[in-house]
């Protein structure tokens, strides 16, 4: 009866109703600095940004226009123990428009003029006191308040009028949970077997005679 009871127990443990949840937010950047650019002093990054490895990690809409944002803001990392600050912003309020996905050219420094969409990237404490350049929103979804859900943008920054660029991708999402529940039979399944492990039980209990 123990071998009995032991197999129940396995099969319903492994049948019954089960949900996996993957993690999120998360944040992907890669960057290629050309030499020169004071951004990236030159470098490749690649690097992964999540609530666990960040000492910040903040996504913001701004700036409605009716009911739709014009502005994102990213503010991502750690200062230490290794210095991954991120510091990102996407706008189109000075064209007077909500932000949505398409190709901006003619970019400037984020608010800093009208008639121009605007952006900002700033990486490990260094910024651009000016810049010039191009970004293009791939994909970029809200739920309400508005909260940014997910957002990907392609970019090319110049700063303070120099010719080396940083170019960059970035891919953000604000959660990737899935839960996945059982099959019907699965879980019938499993609800009939915890109740033959119950009565098996039960039966164990019984007087001899």
């Amino acid at each position: 009866m123990r071998s009995v009871l032991t197999a129940v127990l396995i099969l319903t443990v492994v049948l019954a109703p089960a949900g996996i949840a993957l993690a999120g937010p998360s944040a992907h950047l890669i960057l290629q600095s050309e030499p020169g650019d004071p951004i990236g002093g030159g470098g490749t990054f690649d690097l992964t940004y999540t609530p666990e490895n960040s000492t910040f990690f903040a996504a913001e809409a701004l700036l409605l226009i009716g009911p739709s944002p014009s502005a994102l803001f990213f503010g991502l990392g750690s200062i230490t123990p290794d210095n991954t600050s991120l510091s990102m912003f996407f706008e189109t309020a000075g064209l007077g428009i909500p932000i949505e996905p398409g190709f901006y050219p003619d970019a400037n420094r984020a608010f800093a003029s009208p008639d121009h969409p605007g952006f900002s990237i700033g990486f490990r404490n260094v910024g651009c006191g000016s810049l010039t350049g191009e970004f293009t929103i791939d994909h970029l979804t809200f739920s309400a308040g508005p909260t940014i859900e997910t957002f990907g943008v392609r970019f090319e920054q110049h700063c303070d009028g120099i010719e080396p660029a940083l170019f960059g991708t970035f891919e953000y999402a604000a959660s990737t949970d899935v839960r996945v529940a059982a099959p019907p039979t699965l879980a019938l399944l499993g609800s009939a077997l915890a109740g033959l492990l119950g009565a098996a039980a039960a039966w164990t209990r019984l007087p001899r005679r």
